[in-house]
């Protein structure tokens, strides 16, 4: 062999076989899995339709594509950002009786970006134009721009979209209007004769044409993300745990930083409708933000009657979080979880990489809460009968008696539960039982998972045939009906 190759032989030879390896990882360990058009459409059909009805085409697809591989960071940026926004949307959203579905817009208009702006003007969460955010009460001048203010910009975007909706008496003309305005949609209902987006929207500009597929994308990533392998980017915690109160007189981010010992970032990153670092003085009064266990050393200074009610006021000790293990009980939910211990349904998803808001009976949840005080004793509790009053945590405290529960207890609550049962007025179906099949709830397993396993039986089907109400579904073991289709 001629020694003077040698060297690139050896080159080839390291190339070959990194080239080999790239290939061979690649495919067995793709970061990105493909999903077929079946296998999306599926999962769009079940997919909340409070508002839109989901349906996938070309642009749906499209869209998804977008957040689930071309634009993959953003988009874990953006899933991050839902524990901040979701709870703000979904409590003005239900004090409007309007449909909770309508969030998934703020992830179209702005990627839950309070300081986006468009080519052409339009600002905050909701991208209202100047004119429109000023005929909607949100001011606009060089000390603030409340497009920006996650509250009051939300309120804005509420009153405009049920306007809309008293209008056409349809969501999807509603969500249109409110893109490209209520004269196009005007127009295009006048030239299509008809009043439903899919069939009017040819007539419609092309941006506004692809806004309610749009939509359904984005409900869809937000509830399918973690089948993408994607991982949201969750903010630390004093962003995630924060409270409100109103400030009615002038003061700058740097005197709030000095009497709460918040760290100017976050006052800033929290509150980003102030331009100069001032809350100037207001007769309505401006929505401050500030990390929940710091909000009670500024409402000490600067006590308001509107302040928002569940902020502790105890500032004796070093306030600090506390990492806490509860076990999932029978009958618990997320909502009622999320009451107990003084969070929304977000925190604790995002706390427990839950992609869906569904609990099995015996999971184990972990909670953050915020105590004010160094020496807290919490044993272990009894399973249901102890009403626990907004109890404070230390870490690795165990909030029921989970694992350890006592049997012979458990025996008599599920023989209890039998009587019960049998003394219940049964219902009485028209079909026969040969029209059914039967699923038993594993361990984890959600009911986006139960549903993708029966063809053409959506999840709307599984909770009116079991009768199952809001987020109270059934535990582990429990035996569901399912129609056959």
């Amino acid at each position: 062999m001629n020694l003077n190759k040698l060297p690139l032989l050896l080159l080839l030879t390291l190339c070959f076989v990194t080239k080999t390896f790239s290939q061979s990882s690649t495919t067995t360990h793709s970061p990105v899995p493909v999903f077929s058009d079946e296998e999306l459409e599926v999962r769009v059909k079940n997919l909340s339709s409070l508002a839109v009805i989901p349906q996938l085409d070309n642009v749906v697809k499209s869209y998804i594509k977008t957040y689930s591989v071309r634009k993959r960071d953003k988009t874990e940026k953006m899933l991050g950002k839902i524990v901040m926004y979701f709870p703000i949307f979904e409590k003005y959203l239900l004090e409007n009786n309007m449909p909770s579905d309508i969030k998934y817009l703020s992830v179209v208009e702005s990627a839950l970006n309070p300081q986006a702006t468009s080519r052409v003007g339009a600002a905050g969460l909701w991208q209202f134009m100047p004119a429109t955010g000023k005929e909607y009460g949100l001011a606009q001048n060089s000390k603030l721009d409340e497009r920006r203010d996650p509250h009051k910009s939300t309120k804005a975007a509420i009153k405009y979209l049920k306007r809309l909706h008293n209008k056409y008496q349809d969501w999807e003309l509603a969500l249109a209007a409110y893109n490209s305005g209520p004269g196009r949609v005007n127009r295009a209902i006048r030239r299509g004769q008809s009043k439903n987006f899919w069939k009017i929207k040819k007539y419609l500009p092309k941006e506004t044409r692809n806004y309610v597929p749009a939509f359904v994308a984005a409900n869809y990533i937000v509830n399918n993300y973690h089948l993408h392998y994607l991982k949201p980017q969750f903010p630390e915690m004093d962003v995630q745990m924060t409270d409100y109160t109103k400030v009615y007189n002038s003061i700058s981010f740097r005197e709030i930083s000095e009497i709460t010992r918040t760290p100017l970032h976050l006052i800033q990153e929290l509150n980003p409708s102030f331009k100069q670092g001032i809350i100037p003085t207001s007769r309505n009064g401006h929505y401050l933000t500030l990390p929940k266990r710091n909000m009670p050393l500024f409402l000490a200074a600067f006590p308001t009657p509107d302040s928002n009610p569940s902020i502790t006021h105890n500032l004796s000790g070093r306030t600090e979080f506390f990492k806490s293990v509860y076990y999932v009980q029978p009958g618990d939910h997320i909502d009622k979880l999320a009451k107990l211990f003084n969070c929304d349904r977000q925190h604790i998803m995002a706390w427990n990489n839950l992609p869906q808001p569904y609990l099995a009976r015996g999971q184990k949840l972990t909670i953050f809460q915020i105590s004010n005080s160094m020496n807290i004793q919490v044993k272990e509790l009894p399973a249901r009968q102890t009403k626990i009053e907004n109890p404070k945590l230390r870490e690795e405290t165990i909030l029921s008696s989970g694992r350890k529960r006592n049997k012979t207890n458990e025996k008599k609550n599920i023989k209890q539960e039998e009587e019960e049962k049998e003394k219940a007025p049964q219902r009485k179906f028209s079909q026969k039982r040969e029209d059914y099949i039967f699923h038993t709830i594993r361990r984890n397993e959600s009911i986006l998972e139960i549903v993708e396993k029966y063809p053409n039986v959506s999840v709307h089907d599984i909770l009116r045939l079991n009768e199952i109400k809001g987020n109270d579904f059934p535990t582990v073991g429990t035996r569901l009906k399912i129609k056959k289709k």
